[in-house]
């Protein structure tokens, strides 16, 4: 049995599409569990109306909204499936992905089984872009951990993502993660903690789950700086627990990007004068963790202009850069939107 786990919050618009994939599904024996997490829209209504439809379906109400991580975890505690796999609750599967999913799982017996995404790349689900696997078939220990576990660093390796996996329980149950807090980045610490303990895993070419973006790409995520910056420092431990340490400069590129999509958040998204972004721009880079940046080994790395801007705690610099990479991008996004609303029309 499979046990599907979809954590819910204010996701009314489109919940109906996701657990209407899951029940339609043709692999049949199934456990739904959807996780109310104190949703303030008309979420809880839904989740009921099915819960009366269908009996497979478990549902968990919440009083007190604690965030994604804590809704899955509480989905994991209750879940008996011999495997499991999360599902966002505006997202969907395609017809055939857990049947697919579970095939794969039966015949290599490996920890995990990922398939191919698509991308939903605006809010009416009419602009959509395929993304299969960059590696495809078995992947076992030695080579699993010692080139792969990089993917959960900075290199784009293996899907960082909680979703579009079916994980077997067996493996996975006793190395669950405690919550790390995080808002954004979960899915990646919960990868990053479970994949030193995995034997094996495969990767499917279908596409099967469709994902719809969204997030920090659409509107200033508070958050996201915050949840960043602790995910880097986890990072630094994990390397060091596991002596892992061709990462090191992989996370402090990472650290320069994270700081880069800050900005680019603010000047978006804030609607606040240049001079006020520039002063918080000085406040941040006051902290020493940026100081990490300025020791990654790679010469071209450290001429780049908005590196060294870091370095030196240039904030003009690195305002006016962010800044003029954002001119360029919201053409590309004006442009999005327009074709978005012109194929709603057709």
């Amino acid at each position: 049995m499979i046990s599907v786990l979809i954590p819910v919050y204010n996701t009314s618009k489109y919940l109906s599409q996701c657990v209407n994939s899951i029940l339609n599904q043709s692999y049949r024996n199934l456990e739904i569990i959807l996780v109310n997490d104190a949703s303030t829209d008309n979420s809880l209504a839904i989740c009921k109306k099915y819960k009366e439809l269908d009996k497979r379906i478990i549902l968990i109400n919440k009083e007190k909204n604690e965030g994604v991580e804590k809704a899955r975890l509480t989905a994991l505690e209750v879940a008996t499936g011999d495997f499991f796999c999360f599902v966002d609750s505006d997202d969907w599967l395609e017809k055939d992905a857990l049947a697919v999913m579970h095939e794969r799982a039966v015949e290599t017996n490996v920890d995990y089984v990922e398939i191919g995404v698509q991308h939903v790349l605006d809010k009416y689900g009419l602009i959509k872009k395929k993304s299969c696997p960059s590696v495809i078939g078995s992947i076992q220990q030695p080579e699993l951990f010692e080139k792969y576990y990089l993917s959960f660093f900075g290199v784009n390796l293996l899907g960082v993502n909680i979703w579009g996996k079916l994980y077997k329980a067996q493996s996975i149950k006793n190395n669950i993660p405690c919550p790390s807090g995080l808002r954004m980045g979960e899915d990646l610490y919960f990868n990053l903690c479970i994949f030193p303990y995995l034997k094996s895993i495969y990767i499917d070419s279908y596409v099967g789950y469709n994902y719809r973006f969204g997030g920090m790409t659409s509107r200033y995520n508070p958050t996201f700086l915050k949840d960043m910056k602790y995910l880097y420092s986890l990072k630094k431990e994990f390397i060091e627990q596991y002596q892992y340490f061709k990462a090191n400069d992989f996370i402090k590129i990472e650290l320069k990007n994270v700081l880069k999509s800050e900005i680019r958040q603010k000047i978006l998204f804030q609607g606040k004068n240049s001079n006020v972004i520039i002063d918080e721009i000085t406040q941040e880079l006051s902290d020493p963790i940026y100081k990490d940046i300025g020791q990654v080994d790679s010469d071209k790395f450290l001429s780049d202009p908005f590196v060294k801007a870091i370095i030196y705690k240039d904030a003009q610099t690195v305002y006016e850069m962010v800044n003029e990479s954002v001119k360029k991008e919201r053409l590309k996004w004006r442009l999005k939107k327009y074709i978005s609303l012109l194929l709603q029309k057709l």
